[in-house]
Formats: structure tokens, sequence, C-alpha cells
């Protein structure tokens, strides 16, 4: 187990890199440059573009550049703004704070939710509490994000002004937070009642369970220990890929709803070409998520001894 973690971690590094590279080349020869923004009116004095290239090291050949970004980057200096004129770690601290927080809390409410109701579903199937259950998920998830976030705050902020204007941040506990959250949660908790209901179903007709059932072991107890336990692997995966997009942000969630998160920062970046900012959010968010998977594959070998074996 140890020699696989070992395996993983250090599999980190490629995967990183290319996607820093890519990332890196994309900005570099791609179109626009941060520094004709940077200058706005004066974007034909040509003198004061070369000064300001050569002041942020944008004259420098690829590979010179790349490999000092990455040198930097690994002693925690992913450079300045081009634009705020700030620290790009200075920036994405505060982001990742607020987003780290409506992540968390979107994320415990579509676990508990989604898990839950899965398994009620799976419990009553083919019964109308079960085809109800399975329905709405099924809707839930075929709408995109674009679609649904305009009309929660056309129905519930304008037409029943049951919440003020969900925009800005206020802190976990302000009101405004609502509605992201809310949302958050039920676009991730459609995938989960779908994989949890499907999964439980499958190990309940398993030859073990009926084993279990006949040694004269209560429900709960075959629930708990047996069913879920080998259930909830497959879970896992999904759960941890929503964690993933949850901790670096929904782009979309957080710019219509003027969080000033991660994702959010991210889509400025990308706007207006920082492209240190863009690096930044870039590098940060893919080690996240990384490392979220590697957590999830790990938790495996606790919940399913037989993965314990194989590796």
């Amino acid at each position: 187990m140890l020699s696989y973690l070992v395996r993983r971690l250090l599999a980190f590094i490629p995967t990183v890199l290319l996607i820093t590279f890519f990332t890196f080349a994309v900005g570099f020869y791609g179109p626009g440059d941060p520094i004709r923004v940077l200058m706005r009116e004066q974007w034909n004095d040509e003198e004061t573009y070369q000064l300001l290239r050569h002041k942020y090291g944008f004259d420098r050949p690829f590979l010179v550049q790349y490999g000092d970004y990455i040198w930097k980057s690994a002693q925690g200096d992913f450079g300045r703004s081009v634009l705020r004129k700030l620290s790009v770690r200075d920036l994405m601290l505060p982001a990742l704070g607020v987003t780290a927080q409506i992540g968390l809390a979107a994320l415990a409410i579509l676990a508990i939710g989604g898990i839950a109701l899965g398994i009620l579903a799976a419990y009553c199937q083919n019964s109308w509490l079960d085809y109800t259950i399975v329905g709405v998920s099924i809707f839930l998830q075929s709408i995109p994000p674009f679609v649904l976030a305009p009309i929660l705050m056309i129905v519930l902020v304008l037409r029943l002004r049951w919440i003020n204007t969900p925009s800005g941040w206020d802190g976990l506990i302000s009101p405004k937070v609502l509605l992201p959250i809310f949302l958050l949660s039920i676009l991730g908790m459609a995938g989960i009642i779908r994989q949890t209901r499907e999964a439980v179903i499958g190990v309940r007709n398993s030859d073990y369970i009926r084993t279990a059932r006949a040694k004269g072991l209560r429900e709960r107890t075959v629930m708990v220990r047996h069913v879920l336990r080998n259930a909830l692997s497959p879970v896992l995966t999904t759960l941890g890929l929503l964690t993933g997009w949850l901790l670096t942000g929904s782009i979309f969630i957080e710019t219509i709803f003027s969080i000033p998160g991660f994702g959010s920062l991210f889509y400025g970046a990308l706007k207006t070409r920082d492209y240190p900012v863009l690096l930044g959010t870039t590098l940060v968010g893919s080690c996240i998520i990384l490392l979220v998977n590697l957590i999830v594959d790990m938790s495996y070998a606790l919940l399913d001894p037989r993965v314990r074996v194989e590796r």
C-alpha cells in the first residue's frame, strides 16, 4: 500500500508539469497580450511596450520563462498579477478560502442528501417513491447550471421574495450564499442519488447479503456492515470528482452570484489575459484535484479489503 502511495505521488510530477506546460504554451503563443491590456490608451507606444515586456520577463524565450516559473512555483512564488500589481499567492489564498467554505458546505449537503435518497430509492425499488426520486434526479441532472440558476433567481428572489438578491460575499452565515450553496448541492446530488441507488440494489442482490440475513442478522446490521460498506466504494469516486470541482470553484456559479472565489478569479484572469494569475490558479487547481483523487483512491482500502490486497 505504501509503495502504491509513493508511485501515485511520483506520478503527480509529470501530470502537473504537463498541465502547466500546456497552459504556459497557450498563454505564450496564443492571441492577446496582457501588456497591451495594461497599457490601454498607450497600446501603440512601442518603447513603453518593450520596457514593460522586459520588466515582466515576457521578452525571454519560452523554455526560459517556463523553467523559471516552475522553479519559483515550487518555492511558493507564483509571480505578480500584471493588472492588479499584487502577488498571485495573495490573490489566490482569500479566493480559495471563500470557495472552500461554499464548496464544503455544498458537499456536505449533497453527500448526506444524495446517499440518503439513493438508499431510500433502492429499498423502495419499483415503487412510486423510487420513480419520483429517480425522475427528479434525472430532471435536475439534465438542466445545465446556466439555465437553472436564472430560473431559481427569478422564482425565489423576484417572485416569492424568500431571499434578498444573492450577490457578493459576506461570509458563510450570510443569507446571500444560501442560493449558491443550494444550487451547487442539487447539481451534484442528482448523480449521487442515481449511483447510490444502483450500487445498493446491486449489493442487496448479492449472495453474501442473503447469507447474512439467513444467519439471523438484523436488517440494520446488514445494511451498515455489509451493504453500505460495499456499495459506497463507487460512490466515493463521484464524490471525489465533485469535491475537486467544488474546491476549485464552479466558474459559472461564482460569476453569476458575484462571489470572489477561486473560479471567478480564474475566469477574470482568462478574460483579461492576466497570465500569472491564470497559470497560478491552473497549477493550484490541478494539484487540489489530483490530491483529492488520491485521498479517494486510498479510502477504497478502508472500505474494501480486497483493494488493499490487490495493491
